[in-house]
């Protein structure tokens, strides 16, 4: 289904729904969000039922919502044609994605509200706008000025860098009195780098009419001269799109202050083939930018990956009754897992798999932490819950960027009984001799990732100890998160279903044998695609007396 928004016959927008709900509101997030203040910040949803119905429900029955030119006061089925309005916006719904009239679809994400911007500021006589593919007529002069520019802003490395030469040359070029450069790294949202300046050095903010102007320059591409702004402002303006391979990934613009002069038509003519060359520079900028980047992660990556090999278990220890097996295949962006096993004084078995999401350095430090925590744990054989209650202290110090996933437990090789406690979210299953599974530990609220925060989120976090059996005959499994994300070179993820479904049709064999077959089958279905995370694997199988 399609949802145009439109106000005094403008259209501001188009929301296609693709079995998700719309919310409708003043809110930000709301996929359509009305800068209207008689709405609240979620006045009304718009969601499917079943496969062709979709509905509008109101949120606040005190909204202004009108349904067909009646006051909405319960949930109405949608058809194509229906008109919601709210205020001075209306809502047309198309229930085929090919019906109706084709809204204007800008480059980059456009909201509702800036669109509505758009509407209500109104150029003053005399303005002129022209587009990318328009033509322009340049002199020689400006031709030579625009390969001295091209040769400045390709020795640019940084968008700082960038700006700075960009704004010099826009003063030096147009006789400014001030110029303001904003620019971003993709072809929407808030600038991620600006600045501004006056022709004397002294830095600025974007003047209100070039804020004004935004909608028109970033979401519909326009290049805009205004001979004055106003009869009590008659200084001039210039502004237009930094235009990216991308989208529009900038704004400049430029006025005359109090000089009185005012800006030509060659002039924008000018800005047009001069912000048509930085676009081309800044995009270079951005590619050694993440090419920076990504020399640096593939370096925090590859310690992070040796520290990981380094405190691995080169073996695992085995009981007559348990068969113990595991594998591990590295994440090619991001190190994150690292499990352990060891056998304790009285001889049970202690296993711990644990994933963090951190970036950086951090998740070597987390991983060292655990393990040595662990271990510290075993040798006092401290139950699973106090195991995590030490790691949660040691990690928490409030900061959110460092989570850790971990499912810590104590194995009897003789009578089965297994003892286990999880923070976060860890796979952790028992696969019966029929090839059943059951999901071990707590059941996660609706609308939460898990049961149980991760280690190091909550200051003041509980752990409870869990019990299960391992009969014989019968196959423990633990796994990592970096299943759901690896993914093929169609972009279909390899999930958690596929992966059980391989462990159920495993059963009975060895502990080497099944982790065999996953591992081929997992290397089979991302080879060509990608696996950005850890993918780690502990199976454990009590052998039949």
């Amino acid at each position: 289904m399609r949802l145009v928004i439109r106000t005094k016959g403008e259209v501001l927008g188009e929301v296609a729904c693709d079995q998700e709900a719309v919310y409708i509101g003043s809110r930000e997030d709301c996929r359509i969000c009305l800068p209207d203040a008689q709405l609240s910040p979620q006045s009304a949803v718009v969601y499917p039922e079943g496969n062709q119905t979709w509905v509008l429900q109101l949120l606040d029955a005190q909204a202004p919502f009108e349904l067909n030119g009646e006051v909405l006061t319960e949930k109405q089925t949608l058809k194509t044609g229906d008109e919601i309005r709210i205020s001075d916006y209306t809502i047309r719904a198309y229930l085929d994605s090919g019906a109706g009239p084709a809204a204007y679809r800008p480059a980059g994400k456009t909201t509702v509200a800036n669109m509505t911007r758009y509407v209500q500021y109104q150029l003053p006589q005399g303005a002129l706008i022209k587009k990318l593919e328009e033509a322009v007529t340049l002199l020689a002069p400006q031709m030579s000025r625009l390969a001295q520019l091209n040769l400045k802003l390709s020795q640019c490395e940084q968008p700082p860098e960038f700006i700075t030469g960009l704004l010099q040359v826009l003063i030096e070029s147009f006789a400014a009195q001030r110029a303001w450069v904003g620019v971003r790294r993709v072809n929407y949202g808030s600038m991620e780098y600006q600045e501004g300046r006056l022709l004397t050095g002294q830095a600025i903010d974007l003047p209100e009419t070039g804020d004004k102007l935004k909608p028109r320059v970033l979401d519909r591409g326009q290049f805009v001269l205004l001979p004055h702004v106003s009869p009590d402002e008659p200084c001039s303006v210039l502004t237009g799109p930094v235009v990216g391979a991308e989208g529009t990934l900038g704004m400049a613009y430029l006025d005359t202050g109090d000089s009185g002069r005012r800006f030509e038509q060659q002039e924008l003519d000018l800005l047009i083939a001069i912000l048509n060359v930085a676009g081309r520079q800044l995009d270079a900028v951005f590619a050694h930018q993440a090419r920076q980047r990504a020399a640096l992660v593939a370096g925090e990556v590859s310690v992070a990956h040796a520290i990981q090999a380094r405190i691995t278990p080169r073996k695992l220890p085995q009981w007559n009754e348990l068969q113990w097996g595991a594998f591990r295949e590295p994440g090619r962006e991001r190190s994150s897992d690292v499990y352990d096993v060891i056998k304790l004084s009285n001889q049970q078995a202690g296993f711990m798999v644990a994933h963090t999401s951190a970036l950086g350095p951090l998740p070597s430090l987390l991983m060292a932490q655990a393990q040595a925590t662990f271990r510290a744990a075993c040798m006092h054989q401290d139950s699973p819950h106090v195991f995590m209650r030490m790691m949660n202290h040691l990690l928490y110090d409030g900061q959110p960027d460092h989570p850790l996933d971990c499912c810590m437990g104590l194995l009897d090789p003789v009578s089965g009984e297994l003892r286990y406690a999880i923070a976060g979210w860890m796979g952790a299953y028992i696969i019966n001799p029929r090839g059943e599974e059951r999901r071990l530990g707590e059941p996660a609220p609706p609308g939460q990732r898990a049961a149980t925060p991760a280690l190091g989120t909550e200051k003041a976090a509980t752990y409870t100890t869990l019990t299960e059996t391992l009969s014989a005959g019968e196959s423990l499994v633990v796994y990592t998160p970096g299943v759901t994300t690896a993914r093929n070179r169609n972009d279909d993820a390899f999930g958690e279903d596929r992966f059980i479904n391989i462990l159920c049709d495993g059963f009975g064999q060895l502990a080497s044998a099944m982790l065999k077959e996953m591992l081929s089958d997992l290397q089979g279905f991302t080879e060509g695609g990608k696996q950005p995370d850890d993918i780690t694997v502990l199976l454990t199988h009590r052998v039949q007396p």
